[in-house]
């Protein structure tokens, strides 16, 4: 979804998106996600573009991105939804934004952008891989994969799920808890 900086108007720009619309399209195809990732394109929530001074202009506003990734432990799929609050700067890189780009490169919260246009749905994209857990969880209690059988720890696919999995090296030091319980 891109825009003409001059298009914008002095008062802002409001942009509302359903979540029925395929916002993130393309997008999500010129990006690299990481292994087992997927995000949805459709998009949900508010966002203002205000002009600012010295040729600035402010991204501000919710929005609700669903996604669907790979467990770490258990290598499962699940489905989660990231709520993005941005408050960015968009700056014009070079004499026109009249700030070198060291400078804006040293705030986080600044994107640089080249030529007349913003593509809005290449930030979205871009905020959400950034609020993707580094290693996903299906659920804090995922006991992962059982490394003797391969099914999921604890599932009705572990086929040794009564046993016990130890090193046999702390088989003695075990022998001496049990003693001291009894």
């Amino acid at each position: 979804m891109k825009i003409r900086i001059e298009d914008i108007p002095e008062e802002g720009l409001e942009l509302h998106f359903s979540g029925q619309e395929n916002t993130l399209s393309s997008a999500i195809q010129t990006v690299a996600l990481p292994e087992g990732t997927r995000i949805s394109p459709k998009v949900k929530g508010d966002l203002r573009l205000s002009p600012g001074k010295k040729k600035d202009l402010f991204l501000a506003g919710n929005l609700q991105v669903a996604a669907i990734m790979q467990c770490s432990r258990c290598l499962s799929e699940f489905g989660t939804e990231q709520t993005l609050d941005l408050d960015l700067v968009i700056r014009r890189r070079g004499p026109e934004g009249g700030i070198p780009d060291e400078v804006a490169l040293a705030d986080a919260e600044t994107i640089l952008v080249d030529g007349p246009d913003i593509d809005i749905s290449e930030i979205i994209v871009q905020e959400v891989l950034l609020e993707l857990p580094m290693k996903p969880l299906c659920s804090e209690e995922c006991a992962g994969l059982c490394p003797t059988c391969g099914a999921v720890a604890g599932s009705k696919e572990c086929t040794c799920r009564e046993q016990e999995h130890g090193d046999p090296r702390w088989a003695a030091l075990a022998q001496l808890k049990a003693k001291m319980k009894e």
